[in-house]
């Protein structure tokens, strides 16, 4: 399976040795290897951003990466990306390239304290997009404010939003677990995510996740959540 036809993860720690994600190149195989074997066919990775430590060579180190899974699976796409937290300098970070956009486009996987206020959070959104850049709001679901506020105004202005595969798995009696499928049955989530960190925490599992899927939203809209609008991103284009 090619990367036109299969599963594309958007959020993926695992360039070994720079985050808390994977930690040698080994673990970054396997991580990889699970994620194939549920038909995932390319991550963008996503080292986290860090304003002490600015991480060089990303795309260098994105390429041994793919070259190291496609020993076993020779089609796995790996591309450069980065989870940015967001603070007031961000969008001078991304203008120098301190900070790196998702796979070369002008989207942008950003983050921020989980309970920051919504103003806060709204704020920041609007700053990159008055910057020029597409911001994608990583793992939505743990927002407090957003249970409140709602997402309308953040899709309004243009802010996408991605959502963890395992946020969608459990069972319906969780509140927790019921909030993000109705997010999902809503239409409001534009992109999911593995967020795999290493083979002992957060290892990447979208199995569950994904049973559900196919028995609660459109085959069309399941194909944007896990590829096409991801595709999107990879091809410079604009997720609608």
């Amino acid at each position: 399976m090619d990367i036109q036809h299969g599963i594309i993860d958007v959020h993926a720690h695992v360039i070994p040795g720079v985050d808390d994600g994977s930690r040698v190149m080994r673990e970054s195989v396997s991580l990889l290897k699970r994620a194939a074997e549920q038909g995932i066919v390319g991550v963008i990775a996503t080292p986290h951003y860090s304003r002490r430590h600015v991480l060089t060579g990303l795309k260098e180190r994105a390429a041994r990466v793919q070259e190291a899974i496609r020993e076993t699976y020779p089609d796995f796409f790996v591309y450069p990306g980065q989870e940015t937290f967001y603070h007031n300098e961000l969008t001078d970070r991304l203008r120098s390239g301190e900070a790196c956009t998702m796979a070369g486009s002008r989207y942008v996987l950003v983050e921020f304290d989980p309970s920051v206020p919504y103003q806060e959070l709204f704020q920041g959104i609007r700053k990159l997009l008055g910057s020029g850049y597409r911001p994608i709001l990583a793992h939505m679901e743990r927002y407090a404010c957003l249970r409140n506020a709602g997402t309308g105004e953040l899709l309004s202005c243009g802010c996408k939003l991605q959502m963890n595969y395992d946020s969608l798995q459990g069972s319906w009696l969780s509140r927790e677990t019921r909030w993000c499928r109705k997010q999902v049955e809503t239409g409001v989530i534009h992109l999911l995510g593995t967020d795999m960190h290493r083979m002992n925490y957060r290892p990447p599992q979208i199995t569950e996740s994904m049973k559900w899927l196919q028995s609660h939203v459109s085959p069309d809209y399941l194909d944007r959540l896990t590829r096409r609008n991801a595709l999107h991103i990879i091809n410079q284009e604009n997720i609608r």
